[in-house]
């Protein structure tokens, strides 16, 4: 049995997080952490059916879930999300910052439109959610946990076509380190996860097509990662474990990036 002061560390009962992304892949699989942990959750996506699928789930483990349609790019939408999380569970603690894109193009053949709309979801949206959670959080005067999920993709592209990807990611963590001077005097902790190669609905297709075989000698560990994986880190930065940790990077890669 835990001692009762380990099961403190790492639990998250009475909080209520916003999970954004996560009707399906790392974002599902974090959602599905945090109420293992003890969290109610708003599992917000653009995909109305699969959000309200994934809050069934949550709901069969013995949590209230509340699932919300969001674009994160969009201002209004953002804002309605905090609000109807507030109005559900009255008060929000945690945000994870998941929702992305990364539509592969090289830039030769890139638009403006994709290249825009890259950045309105992976680090507009973060920028929204980020300001509109954090008014909230400030507000129950308790603290609370921001965490971004990132890519290693920030530091370092891993195939062509995804400069645009790139750019975005590294943005996050760079937002990330100003959030966290910002806000830490009213106890909100910002910090970043930066996932490797992660098998996913999203990714399945491309890794059977030979991108997990050729990855998969590069990493040191000699496997690729898990919604498992980054869910567990992400629990981790959201704990009171993690209290005294803000404005840093936690990369989740197998050792990817050490070789």
């Amino acid at each position: 049995m835990l001692h009762p002061e380990i099961e403190r560390l790492f639990s998250l009962e009475g909080s209520v997080a916003i999970v954004t992304g996560s009707a399906s892949g790392i974002g599902r699989g974090i959602a599905r952490r945090l109420v293992q942990a003890g969290a109610d959750v708003t599992v917000a996506d653009r995909d109305r059916a699969g959000a309200e699928r994934t809050a069934a789930e949550l709901r069969d483990l013995g949590r209230r879930a509340l699932s919300v349609e969001v674009d994160v790019s969009d201002e209004a939408a953002v804002i309605a999300m905090v609000n109807r999380t507030m109005q559900e569970f009255g008060r929000l603690d945690i945000l994870v910052n998941n929702a992305g894109v990364f539509p592969a193009m090289r830039i030769l053949d890139m638009t403006v439109e994709v290249w825009d709309r890259v950045m309105a979801v992976n680090l507009r949206g973060v920028f929204l959610c980020t300001r509109e959670a954090a008014r909230a959080i400030r507000a129950g005067k308790r603290g609370g946990r921001v965490v971004n999920i990132s890519s290693i993709e920030s530091f370092h592209p891993s195939f062509p076509g995804l400069a645009h990807y790139c750019a975005s990611k590294s943005g996050v963590n760079l937002f990330t380190q100003g959030a966290a001077m910002e806000f830490a005097k009213d106890g909100i902790t910002v910090n970043t996860v930066c996932p490797g190669a992660t098998l996913t609905e999203g990714t399945e297709q491309a890794f059977k097509a030979g991108v997990q075989a050729a990855l998969e000698p590069r990493i040191p560990l000699r496997r690729v990662g898990t919604p498992d994986d980054v869910s567990s880190a992400v629990l981790f930065l959201a704990s009171p474990a993690a209290a005294y940790i803000t404005g840093t990077t936690l990369t989740v890669d197998g050792g990817y990036m050490v070789t």
